[in-house]
């Protein structure tokens, strides 16, 4: 990529900040830039495990000022990334762009929304973006993109940390890896954020598309975000799909298994999940998850970790005390990406994306968890979502128990989609500020100072206590 192309990208990022900041705010981060890039060559930021998986810091800024927004009045806000690639003809920012956008759990309204770069051409951006969450503590929000060169061959991964506090630009890190001996670059895919079993905030960056993922990176964020461990080709062999959930507990993470000879090879269940530890690096492979595992997540007390196929369109379920495969049904719906559980945990929803098909998918499918297949208890089967709903990906659990909501984000739609789990019709459709698309997302709950907690993600619930929530509402139905 030429200089005055990144260039350009920093300075968009750093003035087109969200809608409330102050226009002397965009100033400020503007002249700050040069003696950011200069500062980056002197900051400590680099450690041996950033370096051995290929994650570098570009630029730090300052991103103090004033705040962009009240948690006072939205103590509950959803984030969820917004980019161009969509086709919606209404979009309001010419060009490439990519950001994200904050929205009130309760009322459903914009609080704020932070672009982090624009460019001329949408083709100048590869990937703009995908993931979107923020640190555990709510301090810091996290957003990538991938620039072209001229010659649309090469690019660049870049990962921006945002404050969300102010919504201004801290750090930009740039991805740059060697994969079998040779330079790989990869793009930013997936991002999630949890605390360990020792209290310690973490935030992986899960880089790679299609089922060639890797290296990923697990930030301390509390730490300067740096690097505290990398998860590369030489720890788990081989790496699928960019999709990792921690378990409950804190102490390992799930990554996907695969590669692209196995996701098109004949044979069956020739992929699976590698346990990770977080402390010792030991990694425990799982074998027997399809040929394509993509979405994971476990129940709130990590007996069961539940993954889907998506090129078969299964569901796989494993026994966490043994770690085997003891279960598989039908996703319901074709090519499934994401899957959730509601409340109780009687229910997952299979997010019908048609991965590997046509990849337009805009349906629900429901499984009984008590069956582990899918339910005839709701009708009509699969769950329309409607509106804009197009490559639907994810889905998130709104932790306002009484609105009893699954929010699901859209690829290649313009709104994230809100479904009642009381009458599985999808009730909301809360568009996007720039008519981009969205793809996934996190529910972050914030005191009136800016302290937070991250509630829950695509990866399940993160929260504590929103664990002892869904413990008491499954206590409550087995009442029933």
């Amino acid at each position: 990529m030429k200089k005055r192309n990144l260039l350009t990208a920093l300075l968009a990022g750093a003035s087109l900040m969200a809608m409330a900041a102050t226009a002397e705010a965009q100033v400020t981060a503007r002249a700050d830039f040069s003696s950011a890039v200069a500062q980056a060559a002197t900051i400590d930021w680099s450690s041996a495990e950033s370096e051995r998986g290929g994650l570098f810091l570009v630029a730090q800024f300052d991103s103090s000022g004033p705040n962009a927004w009240d948690p006072a009045d939205h103590p509950m806000v959803y984030i969820t990334s917004e980019s161009h690639s969509n086709p919606n003809p209404n979009k309001t920012i010419e060009g490439g762009f990519a950001g994200f956008q904050l929205i009130d759990a309760r009322t459903k309204e914009e609080v704020a929304n932070f672009i982090g770069v624009t460019t001329p051409k949408s083709k100048d951006l590869r990937t703009a973006p995908h993931g979107v969450t923020t640190s555990p503590d709510g301090k810091w929000a996290y957003i990538g993109w991938s620039e072209v060169d001229d010659s649309a061959t090469k690019y660049t991964s870049y990962v921006a940390v945002v404050n969300m506090q102010t919504l201004k630009l801290d750090k930009l890190l740039k991805q740059e890896s060697r994969f079998r001996g040779e330079q790989r670059a990869q793009r930013l895919h997936h991002i999630q954020s949890w605390t360990d079993v020792d209290g310690n905030d973490r935030v992986v960056l899960m880089f790679g598309f299609g089922a060639n993922g890797g290296p990923h990176y697990i930030l301390d964020p509390k730490d300067n975000n740096r690097v505290q461990r990398s998860i590369t080709y030489d720890d788990v062999q081989v790496m699928g799909h960019p999709f990792t959930t921690p378990s409950p507990d804190g102490k390992t993470l799930y990554v996907s298994i695969g590669s692209p000879e196995i996701r098109e090879s004949d044979s069956h269940n020739a992929a699976g999940v590698a346990k990770v530890n977080l402390d010792t690096g030991a990694v425990t492979n799982i074998m027997g998850t399809g040929n394509h595992p993509i979405g994971i997540t476990h129940d709130v007390d990590g007996r069961f970790t539940y993954v889907v196929d998506g090129h078969g369109s299964m569901v796989y379920k494993i026994d966490n005390e043994i770690d085997e495969v003891v279960g598989q049904s039908s996703a319901g719906v074709a090519g499934p990406y994401g899957i959730a559980a509601n409340w109780d945990e009687s229910f997952l929803f299979t997010i019908g994306k048609g991965e590997g098909s046509h990849n337009k998918g805009s349906v629900l499918g429901v499984i009984d968890t008590k069956t582990f297949r899918p339910t005839r208890a709701i009708d009509p089967q699969p769950i329309v979502l409607g509106g804009s709903a197009s490559s639907v990906d994810h889905a998130i659990l709104n932790p306002i128990q009484e609105l009893n909501e699954l929010w699901v984000s859209n690829m290649n739609g313009w709104e994230t989609i809100v479904l009642d789990l009381e009458t599985f019709k999808p009730k909301a459709w809360i568009p996007t500020p720039h008519g981009g698309d969205t793809h996934n997302g996190a529910f972050v709950r914030y005191n009136a100072d800016f302290t937070g907690e991250v509630m829950s993600d695509q990866g399940g619930v993160k929260s504590e206590t929103m664990r002892d929530m869904v413990r008491a509402a499954k206590a409550e139905s087995a009442k029933k």
